[in-house]
C-alpha cells in the first residue's frame, strides 16, 4: 500500500460542501491547516460559528444543493482538485415528513453536484455516506453487506451511494464514498447523545433516557478527519466505499456511565425513562479492515481518553457560555 502525505494538500484546490457541520468543520480546519485553499459551499441560514478561527482563510460561497445553477457557479469558480462532500439533510426522525427533503438534498443534490464536479476535471471527489444506510444488517457490518435503511435519511443517503458507484463504473467519475458510524468530540451538536450527556453531567442534572442496551461504535472526530484526508490523497480507490469506525463496540448504557463518571458528577442517568425509537437499531458496528489496508488508517484515540478530552472542551464552552 502507498503511504499518504497529508501535506500534499498545500497549495491545493478544495471544495468542501457541509463545512458548517460537526465533521465537516474539523476537516475544514484541517486543510486549512496543511495549507490548502479552501472554497465552502454554504447555506444561507447556515451558522459560521465553528469556521470562525479560519474563516478569514475560506472563499465562501451561498447556495444550497438543491439550486443547480448556485451549484455550478460554485464549482466553475472553486475548479477544486479534491472535493469533499458532506452536505445532507440529517434529520434521522422515521415519519414521512422527511421523505421529499431527504431525496431533494441528499439525492437529487449529490447527482446535481456530482455532475458539476465532473465538468471541472476534479481528481477525486470524496462523498460522504453513513452507517445507518446499513440499518439492521448483522454486525459489524463490511463494505459489502447489504443495504438494510431504516429511515428516510438513510434510505437516501443509501441511493446516494449507490448513484456514486453508477457514475464510476459508467462515467467513471473519480468518487470515493465514506461511511464514518456514530462520531463524537468537540463542538458537536448538544442533540447528540454524547455531548446531551455531557452537558447535563457537567450541570449535574438528572438524565433521562432509554435503558441503553442498544450498542454502538463512537470514533472521535479527529480520527474521522484523518480518513477522509487519507481517502482523497490514496491513489487507485476510485469506486470504493470504505467505513470509518473504532472496533470499540459500546453500549450506549456503558458510554453515558462512563461520561457521568468521568466529570465527577452529582447528577445521575435515569435508565428505562425513555421508551426505544421506532425501529431502534440494537447493534451498529463496522468492520473497517478496507480503510486499514488501502487507506492506512487506524484510529488512535481510544473511547476513554477521546471522552476525557471532550468532558475538557464542554466545561470551558459552558464557563464561556458558548455552546453549538
Amino acid at each position: 500500500m502507498e503511504q499518504v502525505q497529508l501535506d500534499a494538500f498545500a497549495g491545493q484546490r478544495v471544495l468542501v460542501t457541509g463545512a458548517t457541520g460537526f465533521i465537516g468543520a474539523h476537516l475544514t480546519r484541517a486543510l486549512v491547516a496543511r495549507g490548502a485553499q479552501v472554497t465552502v459551499l454554504l447555506r444561507e441560514a447556515a451558522r459560521l460559528t465553528r469556521l470562525g478561527p479560519v474563516l478569514d482563510l475560506l472563499t465562501v460561497h451561498r447556495g444550497d444543493l438543491t439550486d443547480a445553477a448556485a451549484l455550478q457557479q460554485c464549482v466553475q469558480a472553486a475548479r477544486p482538485r479534491y472535493a469533499f462532500h458532506l452536505a445532507a439533510h440529517t434529520n434521522v426522525e422515521r415519519g414521512r415528513v422527511n421523505d421529499e427533503l431527504a431525496l431533494n438534498v441528499n439525492l437529487i443534490g449529490t447527482a446535481r453536484l456530482l455532475n458539476a464536479l465532473a465538468d471541472c476535471g476534479v481528481e477525486r471527489i470524496i462523498n460522504s455516506g453513513s452507517c445507518e444506510e446499513y440499518g439492521d444488517s448483522e454486525p459489524p457490518v463490511t463494505e459489502a453487506a447489504r443495504l438494510r435503511p431504516v429511515s428516510p435519511y438513510s434510505a437516501s443517503k443509501a441511493a446516494a451511494s449507490i448513484w456514486c458507484e453508477m457514475l464510476y463504473r459508467t462515467r467513471g467519475a473519480p468518487v470515493v464514498t465514506m461511511r464514518p458510524f456514530l462520531s463524537y468530540g468537540p463542538e458537536q451538536d448538544t442533540v447528540r447523545l454524547i455531548p446531551q450527556a455531557i452537558v447535563a453531567a457537567l450541570r449535574n442534572l438528572e438524565f433521562p433516557m432509554t435503558l441503553g442496551e442498544q450498542t454502538r461504535e463512537f470514533t472521535h472526530v479527529d480520527d474521522m478527519v484523518d480518513g477522509y484526508l487519507r481517502a482523497a490523497l490514496m491513489p487507485g480507490i476510485d469506486g470504493r466505499i470504505f467505513n470509518l469506525s473504532s472496533g470499540e463496540e459500546t453500549s450506549v448504557r456503558d458510554a453515558v456511565t462512563l461520561i457521568f463518571r468521568l466529570a465527577e458528577s452529582q447528577g445521575r442517568p435515569l435508565f428505562g425513562a425513555l421508551k426505544y425509537r421506532e425501529a431502534e437499531l440494537w447493534r451498529s458496528s463496522g468492520d473497517a479492515r478496507m480503510a486499514r489496508e488501502h487507506l492506512g488508517w487506524q484510529p488512535k484515540i481510544v473511547f476513554s481518553d477521546g471522552i476525557a478530552r471532550t468532558i475538557n472542551w464542554y466545561r470551558e464552552a459552558l464557563s464561556r457560555g458558548v455552546l453549538h
